[in-house]
């Protein structure tokens, strides 16, 4: 009995793992060459209101160092202008199951999401937009789920070199 309960304890662990790691995206504009520019520059300098502003730079310089091993410099002006965006939203999954769904299940999480929008600083026109999702506990912001985060969307942003 102590064997089945432990083998489905680890089975469940390697699930929760599983489902720890964020979903991430990203989109280019057909046509874009973000090799052509050399530079960034931050858009929105501080944090917006409310948020944790350790957190929200601990964000900012996971993408300078990914930005840099790219190949990018950063500058004011930049020749790119880089957006960050972070937000958390509350969510319920409501499922039915048993006979004719008489049974319910309820489960409330937290989403938290990280964009990274990328434009041409003289057109304005938007060149690249990545982003992640992950339930996060609000209130205890994980640096490991936060590094995980930013790797993932701008492991898909285009290398200079």
């Amino acid at each position: 009995m102590n064997r089945r309960f432990i083998g489905l304890a680890i089975v469940g662990l390697a699930l929760s793992a599983c489902a720890s790691t964020p979903t991430v995206s990203s989109q280019t504009t057909r046509g874009a060459n973000l090799a052509a520019y050399p530079s960034y520059a931050w858009i929105n300098a501080p944090p917006p209101g409310g948020m944790n502003p350790v957190t929200w730079e601990r964000v900012r310089q996971d993408v300078d160092s990914a930005m840099t091993a790219k190949g990018y410099t950063q500058a004011d002006p930049g020749a790119l202008a880089v957006i960050l965006t972070i937000g958390a939203q509350n969510k319920t999954d409501v499922n039915t199951y048993g006979w004719w769904g008489r049974q319910v299940s309820v489960y409330q999480y937290t989403e938290g999401k990280i964009s990274i929008d990328v434009f041409d600083a003289k057109t304005k026109q938007p060149l690249w937009h990545g982003q992640a999702t992950q339930t996060i506990d609000p209130a205890n912001p994980s640096e490991t789920v936060i590094d995980a985060a930013v790797a993932g969307v701008m492991a898909k942003f285009p290398a200079r070199t």
